[in-house]
Formats: structure tokens, C-alpha cells, sequence
């Protein structure tokens, strides 16, 4: 792969191929950290071994691609879906209010639970009115406020 040296105020960054997120930076000789899509990967204690790291990273990354979500997924599926979660959600709560508790320490954290999964089922609700609002308007063109 193609190296380019880039010089940044803080250390020596090396690039490693054509993504700038793929690239090894040098504070101190014999210390290279390795990132690959601006994540940390590790230290090597040599330029080369910290780029064949990288390198390692991209040709497992190129074996294993992420799927890109599909557009032609209908809206009711995700309504479907969250109608499921809701159910679950709702099945959760009611299993925790009729849980015993016994102890201070639990029953607060049953509590917070609670408070969790009401706010959860808040939250799929708000979503399903959002998705049925994009089914009943998909080919409706709406500027969205800037300041929104």
C-alpha cells in the first residue's frame, strides 16, 4: 500500500493507504500507535510493524463489509418491528412490577428499571407515530427547519 508522511503538531503521522481515518502517529521513537478508521488498534514498536497492523486491520475490514442498510425496505416493516419491541417492552414491565423486592437496594433498581423501560416504550411510541406520518406523506417534499 501507498504511504504518504503527514507532519501534525503533536507527532509524525504516517497514512496508510487512501483513507486519512487509516494511519499510524509517532510521539517518541519505538512508540506508534496504530488507528484504522480513527479507531485505536494498538502500539508497535516499529514503523513497519505498526503499518503492517493497519494494513492488517484494512484487509480484514475489505474480507468482512459492513451491509449497507436497503432502501427498499417498506415502512411497515419498521413499524411491525417496533410494534414487537413495544410488546416486549410492555411484557418487561410487567414482569418487574409484580417482582418482589425485598430489599432497599433492589427495589430502587427495579424502580430505575421501570423508569427505564417507560421511557423506552415513550420512545417506540414517538417512533411508530414518526413512521406512520412517513408512510401517509412519501412523496410529500418537506423543507426541514434549520433551526429544528
Amino acid at each position: 500500500m501507498e504511504t504518504d508522511l503527514i507532519i501534525d503538531s503533536d507527532g509524525q503521522r504516517t497514512q496508510v493507504g487512501s483513507d486519512p481515518l487509516d494511519y499510524v502517529l509517532r510521539y517518541d521513537a519505538g512508540d506508534y500507535d496504530c488507528y484504522h478508521q480513527g479507531r485505536y488498534i494498538g502500539s508497535r514498536a516499529t514503523l513497519a510493524k505498526a503499518i503492517e497492523a493497519v494494513e492488517y486491520e484494512q484487509a480484514k475490514a475489505a474480507r468482512h463489509p459492513q451491509s449497507a442498510p436497503s432502501d427498499d425496505i417498506p415502512i411497515a416493516t419498521y413499524h411491525d418491528e417496533l410494534c414487537i419491541i413495544a410488546a416486549r417492552l410492555h411484557d418487561l414491565a410487567h414482569r418487574l412490577a409484580s417482582h418482589p423486592a425485598e430489599q432497599t437496594a433492589m427495589r430502587a433498581q427495579l424502580t430505575m428499571a421501570h423508569i427505564r423501560i417507560t421511557l423506552a416504550i415513550k420512545h417506540v411510541q414517538e417512533a411508530e407515530r414518526s413512521c406512520a406520518l412517513a408512510e401517509r406523506t412519501p412523496d410529500l417534499v418537506v423543507p426541514l427547519d434549520a433551526a429544528a
